[in-house]
Order: structure tokens, then sequence, then C-alpha cells
């Protein structure tokens, strides 16, 4: 049974797109007046935007109110890298065809790494490296992932082409691989979810109550084995889904022999 706060936002959901009460960059009515509306306490409707929230439908801004969202279609990304005449174009990227679009100006500067960045590179929490920083998406559409890649400061230093970042699907990746020896490159992803930060959440244009992809793409050298760089991505939860095709191991090879009796259960995780 729906508890009160899922039917409000069901109607308000109703209620919410093109051509209805509420299209895309339009506002909700304010907290008091949507209590007033449903009769209901602002704990209740409160609950109900969250709910709105998690679909990816609004995202409530101070002073700006609850602003409804462009709806767009959840991508499917597929565990490959292509290459085309801009360079690398990783799974993301591959999942929209033609150019993606920078949200904003791409930012270049040393920075203290962040924790998880630093442990995978084998280095102490907050050591400073070269960062580039951009947003971007498939033409058309709101801000789909906030990119982060960072170089590791005693293999890449000596570049000064990487001072000069020009942004791109992965042009910088040609530089490391052809003028600093390292290719060539292999990839190691890990992936968890998690609630954005403020930050990411505005550059983003989600509510912070919207999980997201939290994923990093470790670059190792082809030269030392060691990871080069690695890049930190965020992508609101509600734009894509992952599909992987497993791989058999050598103990599950055709033809496998039948157990008997049949197990009673399966680990399907």
């Amino acid at each position: 049974m729906a508890t009160k706060s899922e039917e409000i936002a069901d109607q308000l959901s109703a209620r919410i797109g093109a051509g209805r009460d509420y299209p895309p960059g339009s506002t909700l009515p304010g907290f008091d007046d949507l209590t007033e509306e449903f009769g209901v306490s602002r704990l209740t409707i409160s609950r109900a935007v969250e709910l709105l929230a998690l679909k990816g439908l609004v995202r409530t801004v101070k002073k700006a109110g609850i602003i409804v969202l462009q709806p767009v279609a959840r991508r499917t990304v597929r565990e490959v890298v292509r290459r085309s005449t801009s360079g690398y174009v990783f799974p993301v990227a591959a999942s929209a065809p033609g150019p993606w679009i920078l949200h904003g100006r791409p930012q270049v500067g040393r920075l203290p790494m962040p924790e998880p960045v630093a442990e995978l590179f084998g280095l102490d929490h907050g050591t400073e490296a070269l960062r580039l920083r951009r947003v971007s998406s498939p033409p058309g559409e709101p801000p789909l992932q906030l990119a982060d890649t960072w170089l590791h400061p005693g293999e890449l230093d000596a570049l000064p082409e990487l001072e000069k970042w020009e942004p791109g699907l992965g042009g910088h990746l040609d530089v490391i691989e052809q003028k600093a020896g390292h290719g060539p490159l292999s990839w190691e992803r890990r992936e968890r979810t998690d609630l954005p930060t403020s930050e990411e959440a505005q550059l983003l244009q989600v509510s912070r109550q919207l999980p997201v992809w939290r994923q990093f793409t470790i670059g190792t050298s082809g030269r030392t084995s060691r990871p080069v760089e690695i890049t930190a991505v965020v992508i609101p939860g509600a734009r894509i889904e992952y599909a992987t095709k497993l791989r058999r191991d050598a103990s599950a090879r055709w033809p496998v022999e039948p157990i008997e009796p049949a197990p009673v259960s399966f680990d399907v995780g």
C-alpha cells in the first residue's frame, strides 16, 4: 500500500513534463503551497519531493525553489574503448553518436589529490598532481558526466604539453602513450554508487538526493605496469545503465558435467 508521500509524488509526477502543468525549467509550487494544496504536513511534502528527486524529475535549489528537470533517456553503456579521429573514446562517451559538448570551461591546475585517487596511485593523501576537470554531455542534453583526470606527478611532470591540456575525448592519452613512452596503456575500472557532494550536484544540475555512479578508470603504463593516469567520473544514476558480458572461468568452460543430485540453490550474485 502506497504511503501518502508516494501518492502525492505520483500525482505531481503526472503533472510534470512538456505540455503539462510543470514543463522542464519551470518550478513546482513552494513547500507551503503544496502543504496547503494536499492538506498534509510539510514533512510529508518533503518526502514526496525527495521521491521526485530520486527519479531525476526535480532538484531543489536554494532561493530558486523546486526546479523541474529536462527528461533524458537512460543510456546503455558497454565496456569497450573505441578509437576515433579525436583519440580514444571511452564507454560513456561511446554510448552517444557524434562529438560531445562541454558545459562551462574546463579547468586545468595542480591540486591535492583526493584520498581514493591517491590510494590508487599508491601515493600519500594530499599529494599534488595535475588535474583536468570537465563537464560534458551529448548535444542538447543537460550535463551527463563530471570527469576529473589526474596525472601521476612523478611519471608525467616533465611533459609541458599536458600543462596546456586541450580537453578532448582522450587526446592527452596520445601524449602519455607516444611522447612519454607509456604505450600501450591498459585500463581497469572500479565503480561504486554514492551520493553527490554539493559541488558535484551543482555541476551536474541534479539533486543531492539522487544517487550517482562514481567510477575510477585507471590507466596503467605498458612500460612500467604502474598507474600513470586516473580519471574519476561522476554520473547521475538515473541517466545510465551498464551492460557487461560475463565470461566463463576455466572451471565453467563448456561442456560441463551435470551435478547429481541437482543443487537446491544457486549462487546468482
